[in-house]
Parts: C-alpha cells; sequence; structure tokens
C-alpha cells in the first residue's frame, strides 16, 4: 500500500505538468494581439476625424473585408482605403471615441474584437451624434495582428 501511495505521489506532478493548461493559449493570444489592437483603435480616433485613409486601411490584412451597417461589404485592403478615402464633400469628423468592450480568442491565431464607436459629424453647419456597435476578427500574421473582417453594425 505505501508503495502504491509513493508511485501516485511521485506521478502527480509529472501528471499535472503534462495536462493542458486551460486558457493559456487563449491568455497568450489576447496578450498578443492587444499591442495592435490599440494602437489601430488610438490612431483610427485621429484618422477619421482628419480623413487619412492610409491609416484607417492600414491594420488591414490584404484580403481583409469591411463590411458597413447597410451589409456593404467591401473585398481588400486598398478597396478598404478607397471606401476610407471617398468621404463626401462637406461632411466632416469632427470628434471620434472608440471603445473596445471585449475580446475573445478563437484559436491561437485569430482573436474577435467588439465595441461601440461615437462619432459626431458635421455636414455643413449641422452637427449630429452618430455611433455604432462593431465587430472586427484579427489574424495574427507574423509578428502582426492584421483586421481579416471588420463589421460595422
Amino acid at each position: 500500500m505505501k508503495r502504491v501511495a509513493y508511485l501516485l505521489a511521485a506521478a502527480v506532478p509529472i501528471l499535472v505538468a503534462a495536462a493542458p493548461s486551460t486558457g493559456t493559449w487563449k491568455t497568450r493570444a489576447l496578450a498578443s494581439a492587444a499591442a495592435d489592437i490599440d494602437r489601430a483603435n488610438e490612431e483610427w480616433t485621429r484618422a477619421i476625424v482628419t480623413g487619412d485613409a492610409d491609416v484607417l486601411s492600414g491594420p488591414y490584412a490584404a484580403s481583409g473585408v469591411f463590411i458597413g451597417p447597410d451589409g456593404t461589404a467591401v473585398h481588400g485592403k486598398s478597396a478598404v482605403r478607397a471606401m476610407y478615402a471617398k468621404r463626401p464633400a462637406g461632411v466632416k469628423v469632427v470628434k471620434a471615441v472608440i471603445k473596445s468592450d471585449g475580446r475573445a480568442a478563437h484559436d491561437a491565431d485569430d482573436v474577435y474584437e467588439w465595441g461601440t464607436a461615437h462619432m459626431t459629424i458635421r455636414r455643413g453647419k449641422v452637427s449630429r451624434q452618430a455611433s455604432g456597435r462593431y465587430l472586427t476578427v484579427w489574424h495574427r500574421q507574423g509578428k502582426h495582428w492584421l483586421i481579416t473582417r471588420n463589421i460595422a453594425f
């Protein structure tokens, strides 16, 4: 009986070390993606005001897709850039704020992020508030995380 107890005592640390760690890959994926997501959100806040299409499309993968609130899909980074560059004349974003409300790792290379964006938009002399929710899929490509899907609601 003592022999079995010793074997069990010796085996437990080995079994614990070999057992899959729950959440570890998720924690690592979220931590790895955080800097790129946070940087893109900070840059979006400034670039949507200035209309800088290069910065707004910067975090997109070459094959990334933007889906607007009306369901229109824009395919590819260059098309996303062109979409942002086509701001209608006379329309000015005066102020913008984006708030990331949550993130979840789907796997080691894909992170979902969701949140809300608020803007003050001026058309001529009339200003109005606009807000909407978003869901973004970020994919690890090498050392960076890029947008593969971005849905604006």
